[in-house]
């Protein structure tokens, strides 16, 4: 066992500044989801029958009741789950590192039944002392907290004047206070409380620190110089295998030049094999990649030099400028083709660079050395991106007439050239790191700030947070709460898009300033200016924003890959909605003392928990009205493992306003008047209008059935729904309204596209009634 681990068993407490063992063990352990999310907790799972006050009350469970979620107790707050989401769950060995410091507290103590917004907090003082003021209902409020407990994972603060302790992560408090408070509280005689605060400190991945109170033990204790020695040794791998994982991250996110220039300052001295190689084989590839570019470039060159036919000269070369512009490890794969057949003697250089371009285009599989066809799918996509730029009908039906005219361009093609298209529009590499003020490209020209993640490439793909700021929050901050600075940001280090719309007004908003089709307009104009990955496209937010991502998120399923709302409210509508979240995972944070938006939301996502939806509920304890930023890097723990879900062949929804009219393939319109008008009770308040179930059915008969009391429907047909060599029947309305075979239609795909910018889930036919 090495000495780190032999520190871990070290239980220290500190009471009086005098070290005593603890006794009790804390069994951690850890729940894996079937998403591939992961918990750790500490205890055991508690089933739970439902997540009101009152159900939360009933007890232990018993032998006859249903309990289908479960409760893991992470110390600073609980997750919630499903248990019909749960895939592990695993019991792991006792932890029971930590140092505890007495609070006296004052004689006389109040309590709180809820925790406001903080109005100010000052610094710790070096005896682990502060003032955090809360805002009250008439008064401020002043709560002096003492530090009382500290472990690797999280701190307590036990209140002093007022009854109220609770806990927040290590890392949100200075460093520099716990360690005082560690050193103030032990004694410096004893080198096994010294080597706790050591076995601390590297938990908590305070690595520099630790090294230095390990040189100070040393100084201290001579005798113990190979034992630090040890330490000090296996802190460095430790620390090696923390930078491998941060570069392995970023390598995710497309960051590329960085982490080749990063490894380069990797320390390299007592390193183990394994993550020396790991880091060996980053630079390889990355020089691999660099080589190919300058061979496939020197290549280009001399083969446009050996090209018989004068006429095709000026094609190749303005083919040749654009893949050298271009050409980065973002697009290398594209031409694989080119790369495998480069020095191939029967092929003559016309259709080596055939094979090039044309890969270049429409990608490797459908790469093809015939010239003509390399041409006219260079052709096809500048017709295409003329079409997806046009502003004037007439002229775009005369793009899709030209369009269709070009030589072997089908649906098939079509397709594969709209998903490597860059964005319509070109963005400074200025902006790149830094927060930018845009307005949308259409008549609402709705403003929105965005934040592109460091190593951002128009030709990468890169998904995208939407945050929706809390009332009277400027959406600036918003988005720096989620973005950060670069290049060491949350959204920088995991490659995000972050986008922050500006509240606004507008028909069928049930939250105020945030209609939903504002929010999708931001999306669909940020669709045509950046590379967005339209299958991990997440909303989030807070407050205000965050009852508005209930809503949205409801309401549009088909749009997101995962939602998000720290400390948001259902409201009248998800009564109905939250059945549309079947395929929508949420993650939802709350605090136990949130004046009661946890107990409002309980009912509807115990709804959505027994029905076997996606949903982490996390509720931290004795915490109020706060932003959760402690929260975040479990937050994008789990949207890496979640995206868009695949089109369901089965629609069961619901719908109670004109807006709400699309689900996944099935849009529709001219809905029923006693949905669209205002409903009053008998003392003339408002009620919300009754719910219009949507369904629709694909059978693999090749069958649609549909149920929609609407007056249009139209439906979005793709090879992933129906077979298009088959006869496709619909039924609406107890009558066949279709029964055809399917045409692969470029208009209706580049159509969706124009009107959506979703390059990601396209169409290959629309069928209106």
């Amino acid at each position: 066992m090495s000495e780190l681990c032999t520190l871990r068993r070290i239980s220290a407490a500190i009471i009086l500044g005098t070290l005593i063992t603890l006794t009790f063990p804390v069994f951690a352990g850890e729940v894996v989801m079937k998403s591939g999310f992961t918990v750790d907790f500490e205890g055991n799972p508690v089933p739970v029958q439902g997540l009101t006050l009152d159900s939360r009350r009933q007890g232990n469970p018993g032998p006859v009741q249903n309990y289908p979620m479960t409760m893991f107790d992470a110390v600073s707050r609980r997750y919630f789950l499903p248990l019909s989401q749960i895939a592990e769950t695993q019991l792991g060995d006792p932890f029971v590192d930590e140092f505890n410091i007495k609070v006296q507290p004052a004689n006389r103590q109040q309590m709180f039944g809820s925790v406001g917004g903080f109005a100010g907090v000052t610094p710790f003082s070096e005896f682990g002392r502060r003032i955090v003021t809360l805002r009250g209902p008439k008064e401020n409020l002043d709560v002096v907290q003492g530090i009382s407990r500290i472990r690797p994972d999280y701190v307590q603060l036990t209140g002093i004047n007022y009854n109220w302790e609770y806990n927040v992560a290590t890392r949100t408090i200075p460093i520099d206070k716990l360690h005082q408070a560690m050193l103030q509280a032990t004694n410096q005689a004893s080198h096994e409380e010294r080597l706790a605060i050591v076995r601390l400190l590297v938990d908590a991945e305070y690595y520099d620190l630790a090294q230095q109170e390990l040189a100070r033990i040393a100084t201290d204790f001579p005798d113990l110089q190979e034992r630090v020695n040890t330490l000090q040794l296996e802190i460095r791998q430790v620390r090696a295998l923390q930078f491998l994982n941060e570069f392995r991250r970023r390598l995710a996110a497309g960051q590329y030049d960085l982490v080749y220039h990063k490894t380069f300052q990797f320390p390299r001295d007592d390193v183990n094999e394994a993550t020396l190689a790991e880091i060996d084989k980053m630079q390889r590839d990355h020089e691999l990649a660099l080589d190919q570019i300058d061979r496939i470039l020197a290549a280009l060159s001399r083969l446009q030099g050996e090209v018989k036919q004068q006429d095709l000269l000026p094609r190749f070369r303005d083919m040749r400028a654009v893949v050298k512009s271009q050409l980065s490890r973002h697009t290398l794969e594209r031409l694989t083709p080119f790369l495998q057949n480069i020095d191939d003697e029967f092929l003559p250089a016309e259709q080596k660079l055939a094979l090039a371009y044309s890969a270049w285009v429409v990608g490797p599989s459908l790469a093809d050395t015939d010239v003509d066809t390399a041409i006219n799918y260079w052709d096809a996509r500048d017709t295409v991106r003329e079409y997806l730029l046009g502003t004037n009908t007439i002229q775009q039906s005369e793009l899709l007439v030209r369009l269709k005219g070009i030589e072997s361009i089908g649906p098939d093609v079509v397709e594969a050239i709209v998903r490597l298209m860059p964005p319509l529009y070109e963005t400074s590499f200025e902006w790149v790191g830094y927060p930018q003020s845009l307005q949308t490209r259409d008549s609402e020209m709705l403003p929105y700030e965005v934040i592109l993640p460091v190593g951002y490439n128009p030709h990468g793909k890169y998904p995208v947070i939407i945050a929706l700021a809390a009332d009277g929050v400027d959406p600036q901050q918003e988005l720096l709460w989620w973005g950060g600075e670069a290049p060491s940001g949350p959204a920088h280090r995991n490659g995000y898009i972050v986008i922050a719309p500006h509240p606004s007004v507008g028909e069928g908003s049930a939250v105020a300033g945030w209609p939903a089709e504002s929010v999708i307009r931001v999306l669909r104009d940020a669709r045509r200016r950046f590379a967005v990955d339209s299958d991990r496209v997440f909303l989030a937010g807070h407050g205000g924003g965050a009852d508005a991502v209930f809503d949205i998120g409801m309401a549009h399923p088909h749009l997101f890959a995962g939602a998000i709302p720290i400390l948001g409210e259902t409201n009248e509508y998800a009564k109905h909605y939250w059945e549309n979240s079947r395929h929508l995972p949420f993650y939802v944070v709350s605090g136990e003392l949130d004046a009661d938006v946890f107990e409002r939301n309980a009912e509807d996502l115990t709804r959505m928990m027994k029905n076997r939806f996606d949903v982490v509920l996390v509720e931290y304890v004795q915490r109020g009205l706060e932003d959760y930023y402690e929260e975040l890097p479990h937050i994008l723990d789990w949207m890496r493992v979640h995206e868009r879900a695949a089109q369901p062949l089965e629609i069961d929804m619901q719908t109670m306003r004109p807006t709400d009219n699309r689900f996944y393939w099935l849009e529709f319109a001219g809905l029923p008047t006693n949905l669209t008008q205002p409903r009053v009770n008998r003392y003339g308040n408002a009620l919300p209008p009754r719910p219009l179930p949507i369904t629709g059915k694909i059978t693999q008969g090749n069958t649609i059935y549909l149920t929609v009391g609407a007056e249009r429907l139209t439906l979005w047909l793709s090879p992933e729904l129906v077979d298009f060599e088959e006869r496709l029947k619909v039924n609406w309305r107890r009558r066949t309204v279709f029964n055809e075979i399917p045409e692969r239609s470029i208009n209706d795909m580049l159509e969706h596209v124009y009107v959506t910018g979703d390059r990601d889930r396209l169409y290959w036919q629309r069928l209106s009634f």
